[in-house]
């Protein structure tokens, strides 16, 4: 009975949903993500060498500003490309809910050491204000940031193509350190031509204080990501409104109550009350129970469901009131 109540998954999604909670099972979310942490680190590690190299022949403060932020991607890249592989191991007796949160605190490291090194990169900049160094071979420089902004932009594409299919809070935060340095080349290069071509010698101290001020900016847009999940907030309402969507999608279910999600890394949760007719029998309501979950897993791939079946009419709630609610 229960396979007569299933529709197609095209009923209930569209294929550009596959990036939200849940959507895809962790087997695949696990191939798409090591690949492109893998991706990330050999870019991060061939970024930290040639600016090494460069910082030797040019002295430009914006050049080891972005050195600076190098090393961060490529510390931010080693500890994706661990947590991601953490996290989609298969739930134990130990940890019944997965590991997935192990992105978020991935997320929580990298905005630590961020928030440090912007604070001695900024430091470091007000000191050199006074003392501008003049930059050496500005056209090796500008040349090497060039082919810089070529790589990460592809770094970048890819790494968006792994968030729309998987959704992942780790790539998220790798993705926003290889976007600000991209920007940050960018800047560099601006800070070199106007120390290079105008009397404005401090351009180039300008762009380092810019580039210490963008990191701090990274490291408050990888928190409002890692803390959602830290912190079990609920799902999006559309995310929500269509697992109610799918729970009622039977005559038999007369209405959801006390719905709670959260995400976990490549998992997400789901619990709710379901309300049905009292005079229908244990085996009937079972099959009902166990066609809303199926319809729930043929959206949510990668979900954990538990539904409780309650009857029409009984005002008996359950649980603690303080977690109960209408939805």
């Amino acid at each position: 009975m229960a396979e007569e109540l299933l529709k197609s998954e095209a009923d209930y999604e569209a294929p550009r949903m596959r990036g939200r909670p849940g959507r895809i099972p962790p087997e695949e979310n696990a191939a798409i993500t090591r690949k492109i942490t893998l991706l990330s680190m050999a870019v991060g590690i061939f970024f930290v060498v040639a600016k090494v190299f460069l910082l030797e022949e040019t002295h430009s403060e914006g050049i080891l500003a972005s050195l600076i932020h190098s090393s961060l991607d490529l510390f931010a890249a080693l500890t994706t490309f661990v947590a991601v592989r953490f996290a989609v191991r298969k739930p134990d007796d130990r940890y019944r809910y997965g590991r997935g949160k192990i992105e978020s605190f991935a997320a929580v490291l990298q905005v630590c050491l961020i928030v440090v090194v912007a604070m001695h990169l900024l430091e470091h900049m007000v000191e050199s204000f006074h003392e501008p160094e003049e930059v050496e071979r500005s056209a090796l420089a500008i040349t090497a940031l060039i082919v810089f902004i070529v790589i990460s932009t592809f770094l970048v594409l890819a790494q968006g193509w792994a968030i729309r299919e998987t959704g992942s809070i780790a790539v998220k935060g790798d993705r926003a350190h290889y976007f600000a340095d991209l920007i940050s080349n960018l800047f560099i290069i601006a800070g070199i031509l106007f120390v290079t071509y105008t009397p404005f010698k401090r351009a180039d101290v300008i762009v380092g204080m810019l580039m210490a001020l963008w990191l701090l900016y990274t490291a408050y847009k990888i928190t409002t990501i890692a803390w959602s999940q830290l912190m079990d907030k609920e799902l999006p309402a559309k995310e929500r409104d269509l697992i109610v969507k799918l729970a009622m999608d039977d005559p038999d279910v007369k209405a959801v109550h006390d719905l709670r999600t959260r995400a976990s890394g490549p998992h997400i949760h789901i619990q709710m009350r379901l309300d049905l007719d009292s005079q229908l029998s244990l085996e009937h309501a079972h099959d009902i129970i166990l066609a809303a979950e199926k319809r729930m897993m043929q959206v949510y791939k990668a979900a954990d469901i538990l539904i409780h079946p309650h009857p029409t009419g009984c005002q008996h709630a359950h649980g603690n009131e303080r977690f109960r609610t209408d939805v």
